[in-house]
């Protein structure tokens, strides 16, 4: 009996002390409120004209490197199978050549 008390005293603690305790008492007794602004709803001034060409060259030049990153993984993909096409003929050839052999 008196190891089952400490067993328990010990538990209640640890559920007192834990985040688990303080997650389940502050949502029993809310006591603070948290008012959340959003960063996105702000007031947005409309781009100047300069503003507007800085905006489209910078558009412009991202989808370049979009385009210029999807050739070269293109290419990389072709220069794969060629290798492994080479790769084939060779050790077609070497297998060849040592039934020659024997």
């Amino acid at each position: 009996m008196k190891k089952s008390i400490h067993f328990l005293g010990v538990v209640m603690i640890y559920i007192m002390t834990s985040s688990f305790g303080l997650v389940e008492y502050s949502a029993m007794r809310p006591q603070t409120y948290f008012v959340g602004i959003d960063s996105t709803k702000q007031f947005k001034q409309p781009l100047s004209s300069s503003a507007k060409k800085e905006f489209n060259q910078v558009q412009k030049k991202e989808e370049d490197n979009q385009q210029d990153a999807q050739l070269n993984e293109e290419r990389s993909h072709w220069t794969k199978y060629i290798v492994l096409g080479v790769k084939t003929i060779f050790s077609t050839l070497l297998s060849l050549v040592s039934y020659m052999i024997k």
